[in-house]
């Protein structure tokens, strides 16, 4: 019975240690963001984020269901979504106005189709530079790296 209790503490383990639960580098996790934007994989990219970058997402998102009908038609005819659809975007919508609008004017994808120059990492914060000079802020939640575009 002994030896029954440690093969299956082993296996469980086992198990365990080999699901990946995310980037455990800056460097993974930029990787990770940019195989998502190859894809245009806004859900995967939501994935990749820090928690304060989902939150400013949400935020943008509850703010959208407050406005006015005026305010949402304008808006609407600037994203081209319509009033229904802003009304009830989803997080990925979201993501994919900061990663792919070209009406936006903030399209991060570029960014993650460049390679990476440097990493320079601090604690639980990393900047990865890219080679066209921009920096990109990374947070560690826990164990996994993220992106953080909370202060954007």
């Amino acid at each position: 019975m002994y030896l029954l209790k440690r093969i299956f503490l082993f296996f469980l383990l086992l198990l365990f240690s080999c699901g990946s639960g995310g980037a455990l580098t800056p460097s993974e996790s930029f990787n990770a963001v940019k195989s998502a934007v190859e894809k245009q994989d806004s859900e995967a990219i939501f994935i990749n984020l820090t928690e304060g970058s989902k939150e400013k997402i949400g935020k943008h998102n509850r703010m959208m269901k407050e406005m006015k009908t005026g305010q949402l038609s304008f808006i609407s005819g600037k994203y081209g979504f319509s009033i229904e659809k802003l009304r009830n975007l989803k997080d990925s919508d979201a993501v994919s106005l900061y990663f792919f609008s070209d009406v936006t004017g903030v399209k991060l994808s570029r960014y993650f189709k460049e390679s990476i120059v440097s990493i320079d990492i601090r604690g639980k914060r990393a900047v990865v530079k890219t080679e066209s000079g921009i920096q990109l802020d990374f947070l560690r939640e826990g164990p996994y790296w993220k992106f953080d575009m909370s202060n954007l």
